[in-house]
């Protein structure tokens, strides 16, 4: 069913969003690998590995995290969306703040400023992600 009608799988996004906020980490990671499972169109596959990077990363839970994960699902991400894509290079770079690789951290989050919006509050976010890299400290949901 969500991989034939895409507006399932944003509610399953918002979903994930929403649970975290909640602090219902296992629901928003059981909704993140649902999707990856199903493998959606392009676009929302790599949303959801973005997704899933960033909650990989910056958990609250450390038991949730997985900084090798998040790597390999931002890369994925970056590769899918031509490198063109502030937000899933951010996620990038919080996943290697996630194992303690700062000077990669900071290198990609400069390469993802380079690529923000700076209209929106994509900028502003990416710029307070540099700053808690550049005094070697990871991004926390």
């Amino acid at each position: 069913m969500l991989r034939k009608y895409p507006k399932f799988i944003e509610a399953a996004l918002l979903r994930v969003e929403a649970n975290a906020e909640l602090g219902k980490y296992a629901a928003s990671l059981n909704e993140l690998d649902h999707v990856l499972r199903i493998r959606p169109n392009l676009e929302s596959y790599a949303r959801a590995l973005r997704e899933r990077a960033w909650f990989r990363s910056s958990c609250p839970d450390a038991s949730f995290r997985d900084g090798n994960q998040a790597i390999a699902d931002a890369k994925l991400a970056c590769k899918l969306t031509n490198w063109k894509d502030a937000t899933s290079i951010d996620g990038l770079a919080m996943a290697y703040a996630e194992i303690g690789d700062f000077d990669s951290a900071m290198r990609y989050e400069e390469q993802a400023i380079g690529l923000a919006d700076p209209s929106n509050l994509e900028l502003k976010r990416c710029q307070r992600h540099l700053a808690l890299f550049k005094q070697r400290q990871p991004v926390r949901m």
